[in-house]
This record gives structure tokens, C-alpha cells and sequence, in this order.
């Protein structure tokens, strides 16, 4: 676009840093013990919205990463007992993912503190200056996805 500067590593470190700032806060004040990345997180996260089976072999396409990435990313979690696999009652060939109350209680404490984080940021901004930075971010993400 001509007469934009446009940083693309502007954006980058502005997500970065907010990601970062969660993490410290999680280290910081998390109740629990389990520690997890960012990406764990939005994977264990993922399979507690989802209201249908959740298919080990599928998460590699909603996630948007190699499957031997989320195979990793299972065994981990599994390991921190975070989510269990279970075979598939219709094709006992496959594993479905489930998070279990441990992961549960994770979810919550980082949800909790996120909204903290998003709070904290959102002091001294206009609500007419949010809503326009949220739509212009959603914009962002969509375009995004088209690439």
C-alpha cells in the first residue's frame, strides 16, 4: 500500500511481546505447577472447545503444523497429564484426545490470567479505539488465513 510504512516485524514483535508477557505472568503468579508453552497451550485449548471427537491425525490440519510436531506436542501433554488419548468408539484404529481435569484446571488459571494481562493493556485506551483496533486485528487474521 502506497503512503503506509508498513513494519512487518513491528507486528511481529508486538505479538511477540504480548506472548512473552503472558508467559512471565504464568511463571509468575500461575498456581499451577505445570508449565506449558504457548503453542501446548493453544493446542490443549483447541481440543476443549472442540464439542466433537478429537482425532489425533486431524489436529496436524487444524493446527496448521507437521504431524510429527503434534505427535510431540501429544506426548508431552500426556506426559504432564494434561490429556489422555482414548481409542475412537467408531474406528478403533484412531485416537481421540481429551483433556482431563488437570488440563482443565490449567485452561482456567491461564485463561485467568490472560484476562488480567488483556485488562492491564486495555487501561487508558478509548472503547472506541479497542473496537477499532479488534476489528482491524480480526481483519489482519483473515487476510492472513488467505495466504
Amino acid at each position: 500500500m502506497e503512503g503506509y510504512d508498513v513494519d512487518f516485524f513491528g507486528i511481529h514483535y508486538l505479538f511477540r511481546d504480548l506472548i512473552r508477557a503472558f508467559m512471565k505472568r504464568i511463571n509468575e503468579q500461575g498456581e499451577e505447577a505445570i508449565r506449558i508453552t504457548h503453542e501446548q497451550f493453544g493446542f490443549l485449548y483447541a481440543i476443549s472447545k472442540n464439542k466433537n471427537d478429537v482425532i489425533q491425525q486431524d489436529m496436524a490440519e487444524f493446527m496448521k503444523k507437521d504431524k510429527s510436531v503434534i505427535l510431540r506436542t501429544i506426548d508431552s501433554l500426556e506426559e504432564k497429564n494434561l490429556i489422555r488419548r482414548v481409542v475412537s468408539k467408531n474406528d478403533r484404529r484412531k485416537n481421540c484426545l481429551m483433556v482431563t481435569k488437570a488440563g482443565t484446571r490449567v485452561i482456567e488459571n491461564y485463561l485467568k490470567i490472560g484476562k488480567e494481562i488483556v485488562n492491564e493493556i486495555h487501561e487508558g485506551i478509548s472503547e472506541v479505539d479497542l473496537k477499532i483496533f479488534y476489528k482491524v486485528v480480526r481483519q489482519f487474521k483473515d487476510h492472513a488465513g488467505r495466504l
